[in-house]
């Protein structure tokens, strides 16, 4: 299969010289550059990017590339940047010429507008504008975004439940109801885990299901091995040391994430894949058999249930999968509202403070580090928002904010948050970015950054109404988001826990 990576590069191909100063005695003005004359003589171009397999590029001119080579042959530096969602986003700076590569979300419009912005000796900042013609990937379809993700391509694993102690695969009663995403699986009757896992049972134990072909595909059964679903319609699976497993196809059929669209059934949708293409593919008890047609029990952006039936009968014996993605953060944090998640701390605290760097997160509901916290107005924990006062900014507090039905709303396309008060009506709104790139020495995995006060409840602990904008994610899945802020390790933090 072929693969393209994109890369962002410096000016390729451009020789850059200097020359000694000339020093002259006298007095000197220089002229303020104006958004007009900024413009003056500058030059642009565009270039596709090819890589060959030995890593080399080549630039190809192209109307409408991503690649962009330009020159101000009038001042020392510029910035170029564009705006998303009211927000500047910097592609470049600090000089007057060189490549820079964009690409649009997908399904963008191909006329974007980019920003060269210059500041004159007097502090005054002049901006131009430029208008360009680029590739924009088109919109996915909505069903096959959820499993591709916005970048075409995205990694499904193995999600314990709370079957057997952490099973994956098992039978159950097919059709025995509806599933809601969670660690539950309903209808199921038994089940067994991977390799490395907790569950009671292992699929190393259950080699009668594979019809003698346990060697060819044991490198699937670990809490590492991963399929990655294609927006091109292939499927790859891979053990827990990356290399291939496997390689299918895969089509997705009348699913509806909302409501289930096959009663019958108990189905959102149809996965349909070549055989053997999932993660240990085996109905139960069908000596090797290896279905091409799955019912979907449950999808969005993080969670995956399927079901199928060597009979097809509903009530008979069927077989269920279960798995998870965390390949997608944006794409998870948009799936669906968030409220606040009791945990167990301080019967059903959602806030309080903790050792920071004590701990990873699991998303159960136990805050590792947490000291203390408090919960909803509406809710058990014996401390609620409303005695806490001391610690908001209250020209941003809204007393909306804080019960049960209170919400954010995550957008992936425009980078927003928007929160709403228990009766649904609109707090404020803010923007968002998230890196899941993991620390270790924090104990996350990845980081959260926000306009101020974009959250629900956005305040630091103990910090006079201070507002972080960049949170530690300890956890983030289909049903717990766990966010923590601090600055130090071991001392004091912020924990903030949200849910469905």
């Amino acid at each position: 299969m072929k693969k393209i990576f994109l890369i962002t590069v410096g000016l390729a191909g451009v020789l850059f010289t200097s020359c000694d100063p000339v020093m002259e005695k006298g007095t000197f003005d220089s002229p303020l550059i104006t958004a007009e004359s900024l413009m003056d003589g500058a030059t642009f171009a565009q270039f596709d990017a090819v890589t060959d397999n030995d890593g080399n590029v080549t630039y190809t001119p192209s109307e409408d590339g991503n690649y962009i080579q330009y020159n101000f042959p009038n001042v020392a530096a510029v910035e170029v940047y564009y705006e998303k969602s009211g927000e500047k986003k910097t592609l470049s700076y600090g000089r007057s010429g060189g490549m820079i590569y964009y690409l649009p979300s997908r399904g963008s419009d191909p006329q974007q507008t980019l920003y060269f912005s210059y500041a004159n000796n007097d502090g005054t900042q002049v901006v131009a504008q430029k208008q360009f013609k680029l590739k924009v990937a088109q919109a996915l379809d909505p069903a096959v975004k959820v499993l591709v993700s916005n970048k075409g391509r995205k990694k499904w694993k193995w999600m314990p439940t709370s079957k057997e102690n952490g099973a994956v695969w098992g039978n159950g009663k097919y059709c025995e109801g509806d599933q809601d995403g969670s660690l539950d699986i309903v209808g199921a009757w038994w089940g067994c885990g991977v390799e490395d896992g907790t569950a009671n049972s292992k699929f190393s134990s259950q080699t009668n299901h594979t019809g003698g072909r346990y060697e060819e595909i044991k490198g699937e059964c670990y809490a590492l091995s991963y399929m990655e679903f294609n927006e091109d319609g292939t499927l790859t699976a891979y053990g827990p040391d990356g290399n291939k497993i496997n390689e299918g196809s895969f089509v997705i059929k009348d699913y509806n994430k909302n409501e289930v669209t096959d009663k019958d059934k108990c189905s959102r949708g149809i996965l349909e894949t070549s055989a053997g293409a999932i993660l240990w593919p085996f109905a139960i008890n069908a000596d090797g058999y290896q279905p091409t047609s799955f019912d979907i029990g449950w999808l969005d952006a993080g969670r995956m249930i399927l079901w199928a039936s060597f009979s097809g009968k509903p009530y008979e014996e069927g077989t269920w999968w279960s798995f998870m993605s965390d390949d997608d953060a944006e794409g998870i944090l948009a799936s669906h509202d968030w409220h606040w998640k009791p945990t167990e701390k301080n019967d059903g605290a959602v806030w309080g403070n903790g050792k920071y760097c004590e701990g990873s997160q699991d998303g159960t509901g136990v805050i590792n580090g947490a000291w203390w916290g408090c919960g909803v107005i509406d809710g058990t924990c014996p401390d609620t928002f409303s005695g806490q006062m001391q610690h908001a900014n209250m020209s941003v507090f809204n007393e909306g904010e804080v019960y049960a039905a209170s919400k954010m709303v995550f957008n992936e396309e425009e980078s927003t948050i928007t929160l709403y008060d228990n009766n649904g009506k609109q707090i404020r709104q803010g923007s968002f970015s998230v890196d899941m790139t993991p620390n270790a020495e924090t104990f996350s995995v990845g980081t959260l950054s926000t306009s101020e006060g974009a959250i629900l409840w956005p305040f630091a602990i103990n910090q006079n109404g201070f507002m972080p904008t960049k949170f530690d994610i300890g956890y983030l899945g289909s049903n717990a988001l766990i966010l923590i802020y601090g600055t130090k390790p071991y001392e004091e933090g912020t924990w903030w826990s949200f849910g469905k």
